[in-house]
């Protein structure tokens, strides 16, 4: 069964539609990936689901529960985490106080879970007591993907998780999230780096203009010599 399911979904902002009836699958324990150039509707579509603008039609199910028009602070309570691409850390506490931050609604012992993150994440562990806003970006990058997971979601939403990193941090966080699906978590993901997104993920969709132009399994998008030509750079 799907841990998340959206069918012919539309919205946008305001008047503005963005979406245009977009359907994906992800599937318990996957990464997918969803890829396409600038304008898309790749972001939108990651708010939709998580409640941040409004959906006029369509549907989203998660973990076979309609949640079209709940919001994300109800969410995060069913199984749900979201990392944005930008402001996913607060830059004035420390490491730490970010990952408590993460876990503010849980009202059992967390210690438990800051262990799996710092496990998880060394470079955390180990820079527990600096500011966040003297971290690298690949550091606030991983800090935002521990607070996340202070919650122990069944399913995550990354939303561009390599922007703007150097390529071996780049390679480190894709290695990361990787490591994240092993543990049991399913994977949503938009990223800028198609080529690697879709050589790490077991399924892809690739957006133009708000609608599905191609899915398949991550390989076979890869092997397509139209998207290749079309929206990874190949000849």
């Amino acid at each position: 069964m799907a841990i998340l399911e959206v069918r012919d979904v539309v919205g946008g902002y305001g008047e503005v539609l963005i979406l245009n009836g977009v359907s994906i699958l992800c599937g318990n324990n996957e990464i997918v990936s969803i890829v396409g150039p600038n304008g898309a509707g790749k972001s939108t579509l990651m708010k939709a689901i998580f409640g941040l603008i409004g959906i006029r039609q369509g549907s989203v199910v998660f973990e076979g529960k309609p949640i079209m028009g709940m919001r994300a602070s109800h969410l995060v309570k069913l199984g749900m985490g979201y990392v944005p691409q930008e402001k996913n850390v607060f830059p004035s506490l420390t490491v730490l106080e970010n990952l408590q931050m993460g876990a503010f609604i849980r009202k059992d012992d967390i210690a438990p879970a800051m262990e799996r993150v710092f496990e998880l994440f060394p470079f955390l562990a180990k820079n527990r007591k600096a500011t966040a806003g003297v971290l690298s970006g690949g550091g606030r990058q991983m800090l935002a993907l521990g607070r996340a997971l202070m919650l122990e979601p069944g399913l995550l939403l990354l939303d561009e998780p390599s922007a703007g990193l150097a390529p071996q941090v780049r390679d480190e966080i894709f290695e990361k999230i990787v490591e994240i699906r092993h543990r049991g978590v399913s994977i949503l993901m938009v990223e800028q780096n198609a080529k690697k997104a879709l050589e790490m993920s077991d399924r892809g969709y690739v957006l133009v203009m708000g609608r599905n132009r191609f899915e398949d399994t991550g390989k076979a998008l890869l092997a397509n010599p139209e998207i290749g030509r079309l929206y990874l750079g190949s000849a």
